[in-house]
């Protein structure tokens, strides 16, 4: 059977990296949330000022949503990889134990 390597540090600094990507987009969505424009930007002389807006105001609202939906998820990416990390490190550590349990005298 082959031996599947895991090189914990690699993961830990790819949790460390996505964490990152979170805290960079949180000045994003507040950006974006703060692009609000009133019906009168959107009125070009007819009726559809009113029809604007709103495909204006959902499409932000869409955008702040996906936006702050990277945020929670970009950090719960970081913090699943650490815990993985941990999980095979705790597991190495327990088969290192036990072999020294096994082979010692």
């Amino acid at each position: 059977m082959d031996e599947v390597r895991v090189i914990t540090r690699a993961l830990y600094n790819e949790g460390k990296k996505w964490k990152q990507l979170s805290d960079r987009m949180v000045p994003i969505k507040a950006a974006v949330a703060s692009l609000d424009l009133s019906v009168s930007a959107f009125f070009i002389g007819d009726a559809n000022a009113h029809g604007h807006s709103a495909a204006y105001n959902g499409y932000q609202s869409f955008m702040e949503n996906i936006l702050g939906g990277a945020v929670t998820e970009f950090d719960q990416l970081g913090t699943a990889l650490d815990r993985i990390a941990d999980a095979y490190d705790r597991a190495d550590a327990i088969v290192s134990l036990n072999l020294n349990q096994i082979y010692s005298a």
